[in-house]
């Protein structure tokens, strides 16, 4: 697994070379970014989680589905606490907690796992948007908007997903055929978004802020790896009796393992927090998952099993 999962971000990441270069040579502004991943997070997500419920109803699949979403609110629940003991500031508590599941997650989990991985993935999806909209949104500005939850179209993508899930028929084929290609599209345009992200990295910024980046990186990448890890493997042997109990238990574990979320820099834009700093941690964390969730799927290979 640990080699599928090498060769998908071998694959990203050739992708995201050319969203760099192009940002490079045709110098991409921050309202375009900004235009690039709204289309992406509320219109191209979406589309890909219809598509991804878009399958003949098994209870099976639900059960394992509601499985993920609370091993899920477990695995948030600790990354939360790590933020909370770790760092008084905002930026850096919500960096350590919420991953970029949807722009490095979806592409990532589809090329190891396929469409059904994708499918068990909704259910970390879901305690991600429901966490980052209550506790994110409350660190960053003291409230709880509970509209931005309920509107959320990857939420109400999900909900509509479910229900055509249970219901006795699929989408018509004139329907389907458009949802799916404009969900296939998930992994080519958040790759590229990362590459543009990427290319107005500063390395004023970077000498600045070195020793805070280098810190979240470490509490990211290698203690909540670690963590989960470990929480991952009493789940797995305490629960032996779930169908496809270890393919469960690494989609959760990959979804943990991404780099920071990009809704924090938006977050840091919206409630005056450093928007320069949230943007680099993302930046850096996104490069070094290409080396840290290898390795680490491949130490949680040895010991899930």
């Amino acid at each position: 697994m640990s080699l599928l999962v090498r060769n998908q971000l071998f694959t990203m990441c050739l992708i995201a070379l050319g969203g760099y270069i192009f940002a490079r040579i045709f110098k991409v502004e921050d309202s375009q970014q900004k235009f690039l991943s709204k289309l992406l997070l509320y219109f191209i997500n979406p589309f890909m989680v219809v598509k991804s419920f878009n399958l003949e109803f098994d209870v099976d699949k639900l059960e394992q589905l509601g499985f993920v979403f609370v091993v899920a609110l477990v695995i948030h629940g600790l990354m939360i606490l790590l933020g909370l003991l770790s760092s008084k500031e905002q930026v850096d508590r919500l960096a350590v907690c919420f991953t970029n599941c949807g722009f490095i997650g979806i592409p990532l989990i589809r090329g190891v796992f396929g469409d059904e991985g994708v499918f068990y993935l909704m259910g970390y999806l879901v305690v991600f948007n429901i966490t980052i909209w209550t506790y994110g949104y409350y660190i960053m500005s003291g409230s709880i908007n509970l509209k931005k939850i309920i509107t959320n179209p990857n939420i109400i993508a999900v909900v509509l997903g479910i229900a055509i899930f249970c219901s006795p028929w699929t989408l018509p084929e004139f329907i389907a055929r458009p949802v799916t290609m404009i969900g296939d599209t998930n992994t080519a345009v958040s790759m590229l978004l990362i590459g543009i992200l990427l290319a107005n990295f500063k390395p004023a910024d970077g000498k600045l802020y070195a020793l805070k980046i280098a810190k979240v990186t470490l509490l990211r990448h290698v203690v909540c790896a670690l963590m989960n890890i470990a929480v991952l493997f009493l789940v797995y042997k305490f629960f032996p009796n779930i169908p496809d109990c270890r393919l469960l238990v690494f989609v959760v574990l990959i979804c943990s393992m991404c780099p920071a979320a990009t809704t924090i820099p938006g977050f840091a834009v919206l409630f005056n927090r450093d928007e320069t700093y949230a943007s680099l941690i993302v930046s850096f964390t996104s490069i070094f998952c290409m080396l840290s969730i290898p390795g680490f799927v491949a130490l949680a290979e040895l010991v899930i099993k």
